[in-house]
């Protein structure tokens, strides 16, 4: 968590230096310094579990260091903020400017020459009382133990290098006179060291060479270790005797394998040398004088597969063609596949592997992402793929260097690709429901919506928050809140006053609210405390505000619309009828959740520009201009929805759409044809009168994955269009009329469908060919459709009708 934060703020710290560099070019220098030390720390950081088993005061010294991380953090926010109030100063006050900036440009360069002498103190601290001495020793064996996770006797897939293998095997198996080596070399990724294990299992190896053993060495190698390993790897030796020759020199191990295999014909593989000491190191215990010994070598480096003296043998890998590549992923990516593989996968797959240049590693990495998706979510990968393209290829480098600690491939991969942010959370959720930490309790589209930890869990996680002082929970009215910690949740009942009445933290970050308001009859919330400038979350779902100036609880408090910090706004239900024009203070406001509140008048979100899900029921006119972030967008009513350019919506992603009462002589009616610029459309909700399906559906919404009608009169049999979409997973007719219509789901189209419901539908028939629907696992047919409807239903869908 700590390496996450420090981590955080030097991306931070680099934002900054690139987007605000003329309001810092006065302190640049110092601040470039600033970065560059605490990138130092950070990387030391970054196996910070294992570093903080080591020793409390390693502890202590990292908060110091998180510590410093926020104060910087607070520095450039303040400073920001202090930069943009005096550029909306207007009249008179402007000329107050050029003095203020002068103080602003004194002070920060204060503050970060101090930061920058505390973090150097911090370093000196860590080198004087040897704080995390211990450290390098204690990832190396969190090394070694991740790559002995990987078992050498494992079957290797290997694919494209069949010439490869009887070439070397050939090599191996002559009877030519004495030790030969085999180095075999390459780019990180190509599959050296899969090769390497191919050939150490095949029959005809085992049964040549009475002795085999494997080792690897990596760049922080260790004689001594090495050639443990291989004694151990021989499986020759007792439990006792290994715990006694534990106790020997590196001199003494040299010895005690020679004598082992001297005089018999061996196979030893050293995996993965970056030095030619590393070689030079290990050659003196491996015995020269018998016929038959072979040792191969795996490195990325050519000079050192050249330069191990002896009868040695260069084999340079090179990389796959695409035939090759493309039969790699398939075994890879379609072993364990739950879906039908159709041809819009095909040719999904062979766009990404393309671009993965022949490179095994990059198209196991793929593959293996890949086989744990459904498959609209292929599209979703595809498109962070092309947002990293470099050069026409695909850049993972970073993935297959040494120097990241064996980080699991899965976390660097997604680093790599730069998913979109929410990809990103919902990955690391995966992640955590496959270890067993987090329980998925609801999903939709085989996404995460709603999830649980075990209260055990979550204890161990508040104990680990507090121990670093991440947040500060609070549960009951007496509690006092914390004036360091930067989060703050409250899960206790709120009275009027807390808001007014708590001691206010300046540097708070977040502040959630799980609670219930105390509603005392005529009086509602004060927020004049909340005055916290450098807020970044803010939720207040469920509470009622005492706004001055305005009808209590009618419109968002003018305190909260000077949070210009705000990334995450929650208000839902919270009675909200308007938001003031000063919202538009909120120019990185990146979500707002209004859900619940009903916003009658002109609402004018025109100047966030950095909105990327938007939540509330806009019954009037609602302004959002350009929104090419704009990712979710519910509800809005149709004559709203006729207003807007559609055109910059092309990230939208989840979309609702209703007629009510209110704009009953306003009503538009709608057609497929007013979606056609949103490509990227998952969800569609439609709360609408009359809504005429079209053939043409395939055409406008060729991303849609789930479809709701709810109260809509349709006038004919949908399903033939609506089959058309290619990626269809939901289905949803709920209270709609659909009188003297007969429905016929045919066994054409709908190959993705996996939930059709039809809820208190008006229906003359429905008919379900037997072999419609292949991947439907959810069938709704509550009141059986209407009173008089006849129905045609295969056997198979019987086990899955609910409400039938």
């Amino acid at each position: 968590m700590v390496d996450a934060i420090t981590g955080y703020v030097v991306g931070k710290m680099g934002d900054y230096l690139i987007k605000q560099a003329s309001m810092l070019m006065t302190v640049r220098d110092d601040l470039e310094e600033l970065k560059t030390e605490l990138t130092c720390i950070h990387c030391y950081l970054r196996d910070v579990e294992a570093r903080e088993r080591e020793d409390e005061v390693s502890k202590e010294w990292t908060k110091m260091v998180l510590d410093i991380a926020y104060d910087v953090e607070d520095v450039l926010d303040t400073y920001f903020l202090k930069f943009k109030e005096r550029s909306q100063r207007k009249g008179l006050m402007r000329l107050a400017n050029k003095i203020g900036e002068k103080k602003d440009a004194y002070n920060i360069g204060d503050d970060i020459r101090s930061l920058k002498r505390k973090l150097l103190d911090i370093t000196r601290k860590r080198q004087a009382y040897g704080i995390g001495r211990r450290f390098k020793e204690v990832t190396s064996w969190r090394v070694r133990q991740l790559r002995r996770a990987r078992p050498v006797d494992h079957e290797e897939l290997v694919v494209g290098f069949e010439d490869d293998v009887k070439l070397l095997l050939a090599k191996l198996l002559d009877d030519e006179g004495e030790r030969y080596i085999i180095s075999i070399f390459g780019m990180g990724g190509l599959g050296k060291t899969a090769l390497a294990r191919k050939l150490y299992n095949l029959g005809d190896v085992k049964r040549r060479f009475e002795y085999r053993a494997w080792t690897y060495v990596s760049q922080d190698y260790n004689t001594r270790d090495m050639l443990l390993r291989i004694i151990r790897s021989l499986g020759v030796a007792s439990g006792e005797e290994l715990e006694r020759i534990k106790m020997f020199t590196e001199e003494e191990l040299e010895a005690y394998l020679h004598d082992l295999l001297d005089g018999r014909r061996y196979l030893v593989v050293v995996d993965d040398i970056w030095k030619q000491d590393a070689w030079e190191s290990l050659k003196r215990a491996l015995p020269c004088n018998h016929g038959g010994s072979r040792v191969i070598i795996t490195t990325r480096i050519k000079a050192v597969a050249e330069g191990v003296d002896g009868r040695v043998y260069v084999h340079k890998l090179r990389f796959l063609t695409f035939e090759e590549s493309w039969k790699l992923f398939e075994q890879k990516a379609f072993m364990n596949f739950q879906w039908v593989v159709d041809e819009d996968l095909h040719r999904i797959g062979k766009v990404m592997v393309q671009k993965c240049d022949g490179l095994p590693l990059a198209i196991v990495l793929l593959a293996g992402l890949l086989s744990k998706k459904r498959p609209n979510e292929w599209h979703e990968v595809c498109a962070s793929v092309w947002r990293f393209l470099k050069d026409n290829s695909i850049h993972i480098s970073t993935v297959f260097d040494l120097s990241l600690n064996e980080l699991h491939y899965e976390r660097v991969y997604t680093r790599g690709w730069r998913m979109m942010m929410e990809d990103v959370a919902r990955h690391y959720i995966e992640e955590l429901i496959d270890i067993s930490l987090v329980e998925a309790v609801r999903r939709e589209r085989g996404k995460v919506v709603f999830c649980r930890i075990h209260d055990l869990l979550r204890d161990v996680a508040i104990k680990k928050a507090k121990e670093i002082n991440f947040v500060s929970l609070v549960y009951n009215d007496h509690h006092s809140s914390s004036t360091t910690c930067r989060r703050e949740v409250v899960h206790h009942l709120m009275d009027n006053n807390y808001l007014c009445d708590r001691r206010v933290n300046k540097r708070m970050r977040s502040f959630l609210f799980f609670g219930e308001h105390k509603v005392m009859l005529g009086s509602y919330v004060k927020t004049t405390n909340l005055k916290l400038k450098l807020l970044r979350v803010l939720n207040l779902r469920g509470l009622l505000f005492d706004c001055e100036g305005y009808i209590p609880f009618m419109s968002l408090p003018d305190v909260i619309c000077e949070l210009i910090h705000l990334r995450y706004l929650g208000v839902a239900d919270t009675g909200l009828r308007h938001l003031p024009s000063l919202i538009s203070n909120l120019q990185f406001l990146q979500t707002l959740d209004a859900s619940g509140n009903r916003f009658e008048g002109m609402t004018d979100l025109r100047k966030l520009t950095s909105l990327r899900h938007l939540m509330g029921r806009f019954i009037g006119e609602l302004l959002i201009g350009d929104a090419v972030n704009l990712q979710t967008l519910r509800s809005i009513s149709s004559y709203s929805w006729s207003k807007l350019q559609c055109k910059s919506l092309k990230n939208l992603q989840d979309l609702e759409i209703y007629d009510s009462g209110y704009v009953a002589l306003t009503r538009v009616r709608l057609n497929l044809s007013s979606f056609s610029k949103l490509t990227n459309l998952r969800a569609l909700t439609l709360r609408v009168p009359t809504f005429r399906i079209s053939s043409e559906a395939v055409v406008f919404l060729p991303s849609l994955e789930s479809l709701t009608f709810f109260g809509t009169n349709l006038e004919e049999d949908p399903m033939p269009a609506l089959r058309k979409l290619p990626r269809l997973e939901d289905l949803v007719l709920e209270e709609c009329d659909c009188s003297e219509v007969k429905m016929s789901i045919s066994a054409q189209g709908f190959a993705r469908l996996r939930k059709l419901v039809l809820f208190r539908v008006r229906l003359d028939a429905l008919w379900i060919e037997e072999e419609a629907m292949p991947s439907l696992m959810h069938l709704n047919l509550l009141n059986r459709l209407g009173p008089r409807t006849k129905m045609m239903i295969p056997d198979r869908f019987l086990a899955l009708v609910r409400g039938y």
